[in-house]
């Protein structure tokens, strides 16, 4: 049976979900953010948590990426990445198509720390989402994967 095509939605529809997304976003940013606050510790600060989390999803990342990534100066990006390598987090390698290049890499022992950290993360916002109903939650994931599908899926 041939597969009906969605009906396109309305420009008011699509505006109004810009705007709810808009608003909806934001707050849960700041909800995520301060989950992973809670579960980075003292031996990261959030901006070196936000590194480690870049280069484990960007594996041969160059120190470049990781300062556009994060919105600083390449010398701040550069000692972020140095403070990472020497507590053991990050292992630069030299490039084998641009010797002058590092690709950076996260370690045995980095990518462990980010696994604490995101355990730690989901068991608050799980403890937040409980209070929801079980038809809230699948409204909820269903409404993920239309996000996924548009800002991640190709």
């Amino acid at each position: 049976m041939p597969r009906s095509r969605p009906t396109p939605a309305s420009a008011t529809s699509v505006g109004d979900s810009a705007s709810e997304v808009l608003e909806v976003i934001p707050a849960v940013m700041d909800a995520l953010r301060n989950a992973m606050r809670n579960h980075v510790g003292d031996q990261l600060s959030v901006p070196q948590f936000r590194c480690l989390h870049f280069i484990g999803q960007q594996p041969g990342a160059s120190v470049s990426a990781v300062a556009a990534f994060l919105g600083v100066a390449l010398p701040t990006a550069s000692t972020m990445v140095d403070r990472l390598a020497r507590a053991g987090a990050v292992e630069p390698r030299t490039a084998a198509e641009d010797r002058r290049r590092s690709q950076l890499h996260l370690t045995e022992a980095g990518a462990a720390q980010l696994a604490q950290i995101r355990l730690g993360a989901r068991a608050e916002l799980a403890q937040v989402l409980a209070t929801r109903s079980a038809e809230e939650l699948r409204t909820l994931r269903a409404g993920l994967a239309v996000l996924r599908q548009v800002f991640i899926a190709p």
